[in-house]
């Protein structure tokens, strides 16, 4: 199974000859697990998680304290803040691991939308060391989840690409706000604007939705996003690529489908059903989904009268699974995700990134 699930990503990756001499524009969305520095922000209230075991004896009882404080006291979450070494060892080998991964892709992605970041330092440290050399112009970062429901984790997004503007953040369920189905504040939708190779625009919106059983806000907060999306022109060339957490579950219910029709937007058709390989892997019910997922607006769609000189490429959508530390195969020869374990020093996330690509019209 592992030889042809690879064989048949990396040949999904290939440029089609006739597009050899185009330059597609690559977008890919990839979770990269918890990419925290090594540092406590006293504004970031979760991040007690990430730091070394030296340091987490060194405060003893206000370290259980606070670990406490946001975890249930014996859970999974709890032993971890409690356990976990992460040192800059483990902070080192995380990014260069990411950066393995990456620069092993067939293509190296122009867009790359990365869930669950600490802040902009973790992300100038992955492009200036991790993925030196790959001209990575643009950092965007802007460190602004930090509140008890959310670990303190961002959507970044770096590109090759260069930033047209300033970016943005859009709250979701910010604290305080009314909501009808009383979700918690989760992570702020965030935006920018990128130059195309021949001066076209290309807004990009990153997102990381709700998880679990936490069905409803994630409808909700795709709502966010279409109420966002309706801001633009409508013939703009608008990306929502990032971690949306709806499970095979929620799409199989036709339910996700009608919030795309609402905001006007196209998805590979890959996504739908609980089918290998996609981008994440529940162990407890052996199913597979598309959490990850890349979104375009109707002006890219290739088969739409568009005034757009690029067009999305729906069927180059793939998994990208190229590098070893990217899976676990267990006895029965079924291969999915591995995550980091800063322990030993091996995985790479618990998710794999998807791609899509992005040609020019003729």
């Amino acid at each position: 199974m592992k030889s042809l699930l690879l064989g048949a990503t990396i040949l999904g990756l290939a440029m089609p000859a006739a597009y050899a001499q185009d330059k597609p524009v690559t977008v890919v969305s990839y979770n990269v697990q918890n990419l925290f520095d090594t540092i406590d922000d006293e504004n970031n209230p979760q991040d007690d998680t990430y730091l070394s075991k030296e340091e987490k004896e060194a405060r003893g009882k206000e370290h259980e304290e606070a670990c406490e404080s946001y975890n249930e006291k014996g859970s999974h979450y709890y032993k971890q803040c409690i356990e976990l070494n992460w040192g800059e060892e483990s902070y080192s080998k995380k990014l260069m691991t990411l950066g393995e991964v990456i620069r092993s892709f067939p293509e190296t992605p122009d867009i790359l939308v990365l869930p669950e970041t600490e802040n902009k330092q973790v992300l100038d440290d992955l492009v200036n060391k991790a993925l030196s050399g790959l001209d990575y112009k643009s950092v965007v970062q802007l460190d602004t989840s930090n509140n008890e429901h959310n670990r303190g984790i961002d959507v970044g997004i770096i590109s090759r690409l260069p930033l047209k503007g300033e970016p943005e953040t859009i709250t979701v369920f910010g604290e305080g706000d009314e909501n009808t189905h009383d979700c918690k504040p989760t992570r702020d939708i965030v935006k920018a604007e990128f130059e195309m190779p021949d001066g076209e625009s290309m807004y990009v919106f990153g997102v990381h939705f709700p998880s679990g059983a936490a069905y409803q806000c994630r409808k909700d907060a795709m709502e966010v996003l279409n109420k966002e999306r309706a801001k633009l022109p409508e013939d703009a060339n608008v990306v929502a690529a990032g971690d949306f957490n709806f499970n095979c579950t929620d799409v199989q219910n036709g339910e996700f489908q009608a919030l795309a029709r609402e905001g006007h937007w196209s998805y590979p058709p890959e996504i739908v059903g609980c089918a290998a390989p996609g981008s994440a892997f529940y162990y407890r019910d052996q199913s597979w989904s598309f959490l990850d997922m890349i979104l375009v607006s109707s002006a890219l769609r290739p088969d739409q009268d568009s005034n757009s000189t690029w067009f999305a490429d729906l069927g180059s959508f793939h998994t990208v699974v190229t590098h070893p530390r990217q899976y676990a195969q267990d006895a029965r020869n079924k291969v999915r995700p591995k995550r980091f374990d800063a322990d030993n020093n091996q995985g790479a996330s618990d998710h794999w990134p998807v791609l899509m690509r992005f040609l020019r019209r003729f």
